[in-house]
């Protein structure tokens, strides 16, 4: 699969822009050289569950048929007991995905199949590593960071966190489309609602479509008056992801375009979840014979 083909423009005009700061490949070796990954790696493994064929499978198979339409390696995958919504990726040498108990509860079927495509996105499309620096750069507060790289100079982080939050936003756009391509743009927008804290007494009755409207509107101020643009840049500014009838939208509009189309009917996307008997892999219900061990499923 090219990601080229998946890739947001804004998600990739926003890393040009990034990758272009003379500064940056210095700021990601120092973040590196303090251990901020293995700090988090520590944290993960201490706290929160890893999942397998052996612990909650039903959860983590989802994972695996995923992966496999994807073409990626399989990550491993955590389970946070913490009832807020919310899914991660992280690590750069060692790649895992967090999910929330919250979200597996709020979640089920193709809805959390697009959160775990969503985080698989950000595998396929490379974000991992500058994600981990935003949220490096995030947690590790301005005074941390100060010491970390003193060298560059507080003056010189500012513009540089300006991109680097600018392309994180962006790179989620790019993770929809993932999402939209396992299962669709109708499941993800319905996933966006429910992560945007619409609580269900209000999400029955809402009319998804109109919801969405309300992100083309929204993205409508990229081509309006200086002034409009200045408010849309303000109003982004200290958000970590985009607005969510905005990604809906933007969601929407990919899949109508001949690219979702094509890798749509491509040959791995028709992978049924279902699983061979003999290898486990993941089967199209189409098959005769298991492609990747030969063992007869009819």
């Amino acid at each position: 699969m090219n990601i080229q083909d998946i890739i947001h423009p804004d998600d990739a005009a926003a890393l040009n822009n990034l990758k272009s700061i003379p500064a940056l490949p210095t700021i990601i070796e120092k973040v590196m050289q303090y251990g901020y990954e293995e700090i988090q790696w520590s944290s993960n493994i201490a706290s929160n569950i890893r999942l397998s064929e052996k612990q909650m499978p039903e959860v983590y198979n989802r994972l695996i048929t995923i992966c496999y339409k994807l073409g990626i390696n399989i990550p491993e995958l955590y389970l946070q007991t913490s009832p807020m919504l919310n899914a991660w990726t992280s690590g750069n040498k060692r790649v895992y995905i967090v999910v929330t108990l919250g979200l597996i509860r709020r979640l089920k079927g193709e809805e959390l199949d697009a959160v775990l495509a969503h985080e698989c996105g950000h595998i396929l499309c490379q974000h991992v590593l500058y994600s981990m620096l935003a949220n490096a750069i995030y947690d590790l507060g301005d005074s941390l960071m100060e010491g970390i790289v003193g060298s560059i100079g507080n003056m010189a982080m500012k513009p540089i966190k300006q991109a680097l939050f600018s392309w994180y936003r962006a790179s989620e756009l790019s993770a929809d489309r993932v999402a939209c391509l396992i299962t669709s743009p109708e499941v993800l927008t319905r996933v966006l609602a429910k992560l945007d804290g619409i609580p269900p007494i209000i999400l029955k009755d809402l009319d998804l479509d109109e919801w969405t409207k309300q992100g083309a509107d929204y993205e409508q101020m990229k081509n309006g008056s200086a002034w409009s643009k200045v408010v849309r840049y303000i109003s982004n500014a200290d958000m970590s992801h985009p607005y969510g009838p905005v990604r809906a939208y933007e969601a929407k509009r990919w899949a109508g375009g001949t690219n979702y189309q094509r890798l749509k009917a491509s040959p791995c996307m028709q992978l049924s979840g279902d699983a061979c008997l003999s290898c486990g892999k993941p089967i199209s219900r189409e098959w005769t014979f298991c492609r990747c061990c030969g063992n007869k499923l009819k």
